[in-house]
């Protein structure tokens, strides 16, 4: 994908996009023809493949010479499949981006700029994400974490504000969001610079909390615009395999990165919108799963603890951002 342009963006920073696939090849092709369609085409790209058997390898192989493809052989999941990927990447800044994306023309060249023109502390910079058939309307400007323990994506469905400017924000999704590769090898634990255990979903918010709680910043950057084919990839799970993994990951979520006291006000809520669901699609199956999400998340809390700025504590991260 890269090639020198007159009057492009310079190299500096670098910059890479991974994509994780797993039978994807719906999507795939209109996500990397907007990638070669960006004014700065000074990146490279990699694509985890997960095992895919829809003919997704075949596809990057006969019309996407150029892209690195990373075969697992596997579906490992999201969270190590980026692992894996990170470790093939050595650029300064590595955007994650879904494979059921188009992404605007001019999106690298915005994230880029804002990059050079952050300061050390911006680890995150989170894309505009609008809905692929609805663009009018907004899929997330990051993530939003509640004072009652939920976890959506900020704005969500709410009208593309055509005035919106740069700030400040919790921290970002990983469907379109670009990471400091500095920050990413601080963040590392045992289970991976994304938490391996998740699997899939919240691995991205695990990542950004952490990532706060060790002195990292997050912008959300209007003018870097990604279509999203919101739920893409859906379809390929079971209503129980969703419900196990989101339960289990929030109480890991939860227990790694939270306070007690956050902890246990938000219990009740968490029982009632996560945890009972998950014992209706899975009946007593559910308590190995919840078990091994325990284990999980009070084994990393003290690596957590390891990472925690100076200046900063859980109980004060939550006041200023959980409202």
């Amino acid at each position: 994908m890269r090639s020198a342009l007159p009057g492009s963006l310079p190299a500096s920073p670098s910059l890479s996009v991974l994509l994780v696939n797993w039978n994807g090849k719906a999507h795939l092709r209109a996500c990397l023809a907007s990638l070669a369609e960006q004014t700065d085409r000074d990146f490279d790209v990699l694509v985890v493949d997960n095992g895919s058997t829809d003919g997704s390898v075949e596809l990057l192989a006969q019309e996407f010479p150029s892209v690195q493809v990373l075969q697992t052989g596997a579906n490992l999941g999201f969270a190590e499949a980026c692992n894996q990927g990170l470790s093939l990447l050595e650029t300064a800044w590595v955007f994650f981006l879904n494979n059921d994306t188009r992404v605007a023309p001019s999106a690298i060249a915005a994230l880029r700029r804002c990059a050079a023109e952050s300061p050390a502390d911006v680890g995150m910079i989170q894309a505009r994400l609008l809905f692929f058939d609805r663009p009018h309307l907004t899929n997330s400007t990051g993530v939003l974490v509640q004072a009652n323990g939920t976890v959506i994506d900020r704005d969500f469905a709410k009208p593309r504000r055509p005035d919106d400017q740069r700030e400040e924000i919790f921290c970002s999704t990983a469907g379109a969001a670009l990471y400091r590769r500095s920050m990413l090898d601080q963040l590392r634990l045992p289970t991976g610079v994304l938490d391996r255990s998740f699997f899939m979903y919240y691995e991205d918010v695990d990542l950004g909390w952490r990532a706060r709680l060790a002195g990292h910043r997050a912008l959300y950057l209007p003018e870097a615009e990604v279509l999203h084919h919101f739920q893409g990839s859906a379809p390929l799970q079971t209503r129980a395999f969703v419900a196990s993994q989101c339960a289990a990951n929030k109480l890991r979520l939860l227990l790694k990165n939270a306070s007690w006291s956050y902890v246990a006000r938000t219990s009740p809520g968490v029982l009632w919108r996560d945890l009972l669901p998950l014992f209706r699609h899975r009946g007593l199956a559910a308590v190995p799963l919840l078990a091994a999400a325990m284990r999980d998340g009070l084994s990393q809390r003290a690596h957590i603890e390891r990472l925690l700025d100076a200046q900063i504590t859980r109980q004060g991260l939550e006041a200023r951002w959980f409202r």
